[in-house]
C-alpha cells in the first residue's frame, strides 16, 4: 500500500530555492532573513524562531521571493505543527 508523503514547509522552500539556481546567501540578501535561520527553516528546527508566529511570518517572506503560495506554506506548516503536538501528547 502507497502511503502519500507530503513536503514539510522547509523542505518545500529548499526544493525551491534549489530549483531557482539560489544559494541560502542569495536568499538570505535577497529577504532580509538572516542565513542561519533560512537554513534552520529549510531544516526544519523552529527552535530559535521564539514563536509560530515569527516562523509562519518567515515562511511567507520566502514563500513570496520564491514564487510559493505563501498561506498554503504557513497551513503547511501548522499542519505538521499540529501532528507534533499529537504525537508529544502520548
Amino acid at each position: 500500500m502507497w502511503r502519500e508523503v507530503r513536503m514539510s514547509a522547509g523542505m518545500t522552500i529548499q526544493n525551491a530555492r534549489v530549483a531557482l539556481g539560489l544559494t541560502p546567501a542569495d536568499l538570505a540578501s535577497s529577504t532580509k532573513i538572516r542565513e542561519s535561520m533560512l537554513v534552520a527553516l529549510e531544516a526544519d528546527d523552529f527552535d530559535c524562531f521564539g514563536g509560530d508566529a515569527y516562523v509562519r511570518g518567515h515562511l511567507k517572506v520566502l514563500a513570496n521571493c520564491l514564487g510559493l503560495d505563501p498561506e498554503g506554506l504557513a497551513a503547511e506548516f501548522d499542519a505538521t505543527q499540529s501532528q507534533l503536538s499529537d504525537v508529544e501528547r502520548y
